[in-house]
């Protein structure tokens, strides 16, 4: 805890005993919540959220925070309604935020209420994720930093007034996003077998600052309601780039064989497969695959979506690392014309090649031999890896998302340049927008810059103006596209604790 988190609190702690002895021992206090446009919300259905929007005091985005919630007291005059405190605790319960001496001003009361009681209502308390926002100083006095999963406490001395859980925004078409969670697995990359992490400099440090990286994209996509969680029996690994091969059927143009022979050969075992005119690659690397493998193993095969230039699909084969396969003495990987064989293994050390336009969807030759080698074959858990560098330094993270035909989805990958970049562009959880999302481009990509927006594809910013919000139409394009009811669920409701 900081300095000033912890003073704070001390504050928080010597203003709740002071006020023990002051508060009237049979107040009674109405607490109402109210919404930005002023009506009441049902204070024992809804839950709080963290606001998605600058506040009005630095330049009010597009739209109202509708977010942040007022809190009406009506009480009797000697009620002491001027002593109130407002709290957040994290998901287990501890301490987090305070402030110690809540504002509020003095209001009409609404109709309805007894005419010998006296009303205050407080200003728009935001909920927000880190302490960049939460210590600005025209902010200070109504914010707080909150958690997904916690707990919002509004306090009149000692006494507990209100209590609200914190989830997701309430939507524009009514109804909530409660709370949701993706799954994610997460493996930091050495350059080199037995080599350095790509970041961190030793194990210890890797896992360190991927925790540190995942609570950051953690505190951003709480805007929507979503948490990430790690398998607890995989936490954060390190791990060697992978020493199997791929082969690639029908790597270039992706067209049908022509006829002709594929010769592959390890040690002294070789194999030879007759390709027949008309047979696609993915035909063509089943039977390749039989050949290959063995009846206890037989070799996985994966149909690529077709790339920009191709007339059909090519297909991986993810080789055995115990056996290094080679080009036959007897000649050439492939002598079809039209079918030719790419063989290879995985080289970070001049940096991972990157997809272009073409092959977005699906991936150059090295992005498909690291996240082939590394699939789980969980569609619903999404891989995040850690490389030490892109190729020429031109790209410091992307992902591949869920779409038809694709056999690389839900997969994040950042480089060091990422973890660097830090606040300024928020990579990994702008990454993993692209997955829970799916969506492939940027809001910006074809109309107005959002340089407020996380999914903004150009900012450069660590300010409190930066790509740290998520709009009502994210959340809900998450929950549509990746909810529990989505084809391929990617997120999971989470039920909220029993309140007390």
């Amino acid at each position: 805890m900081s300095f000033c988190r912890a003073l704070r609190w001390a504050l928080f702690v010597a203003g709740w005993s002071s006020a023990v002895a002051a508060q009237p021992a049979a107040a009674d206090v109405e607490v109402r919540a109210l919404d930005d446009s002023g009506v009441a919300i049902d204070i024992s259905r809804a839950h709080a959220s963290l606001s998605r929007t600058l506040p009005a005091e630095l330049g009010e985005l597009p739209g109202p925070d509708r977010d942040a919630l007022r809190f009406l007291l009506i009480g009797s005059p000697d009620a002491g309604l001027e002593s109130l405190q407002a709290q957040t605790r994290n998901s287990k319960g501890k301490p987090l935020d305070v402030i110690v001496n809540l504002r509020s001003e003095p209001v009409t009361c609404p109709d309805g209420v007894a005419p010998e009681l006296v009303c205050r209502e407080t200003p728009a308390i935001r909920l927000v994720p880190d302490a960049l926002e939460r210590d600005h100083a025209a902010l200070k006095g109504r914010s707080l930093q909150a958690s997904l999963g916690g707990s919002l406490r509004l306090m009149l001395g000692a006494r507990p007034l209100l209590e609200l859980q914190i989830g997701g925004p309430r939507l524009r078409h009514g109804g909530a996003i409660d709370q949701l969670r993706a799954r994610l697995r997460v493996l930091v990359l050495r350059a080199h077998p037995a080599g350095a992490p790509a970041v961190g400099g030793s194990e210890a440090g890797a896992r360190q600052l991927l925790a540190q990286e995942l609570a950051v994209a953690a505190g951003l996509w709480a805007q929507c309601g979503i948490g990430l969680t790690l398998p607890e029996r995989a936490s954060i690994q390190v791990v060697d780039p992978p020493a199997s091969q791929l082969l690639t059927i029908g790597c270039g143009l992706g067209q049908p064989a022509s006829g002709g022979e594929l010769r592959l050969r390890s040690g002294p075992h070789s194999v030879t497969l007759t390709t027949h005119a008309g047979e696609s690659p993915v035909a063509v690397a089943l039977r390749l695959a039989e050949a290959l493998g063995t009846r206890q193993k037989p070799l996985p095969v994966f149909e690529n979506q077709r790339a920009g230039a191709d007339a059909l699909p090519s297909a991986d084969l993810v080789l055995d690392a115990g056996r290094k396969w080679q080009q036959s003495s007897a000649g050439p990987l492939s002598t079809d014309p039209t079918l030719p064989l790419c063989l290879g293994q995985l080289d970070l050390s001049d940096g991972l090649t990157h997809f272009g336009d073409a092959d977005a969807f699906s991936g150059t030759f090295e992005e498909r031999a690291l996240l082939r080698a590394f699939d789980d074959g969980d569609p619903r858990t999404v891989e995040v890896l850690v490389v030490p560098e892109f190729v020429r330094g031109e790209r410091i993270g992307e992902s591949f998302i869920t779409s038809p035909g694709s056999s690389l989805s839900n997969s994040v990958i950042i480089d060091r340049s990422a973890i660097v970049a830090g606040s300024r562009s928020f990579a990994l959880a702008h990454e993993l927008g692209h997955v829970l999302l799916a969506m492939p481009g940027h809001p910006d990509d074809f109309g107005v810059d959002q340089s407020w927006s996380l999914m903004d594809s150009d900012v450069s910013d660590p300010s409190i103006f930066g790509p740290r919000r998520l709009s009502a139409a994210d959340c809900e394009r998450a929950l549509t596209q990746t909810g529990p009811n989505a084809l391929t669920p990617l997120l999971e409701a989470v039920p909220f604790s029993p309140r007390k």
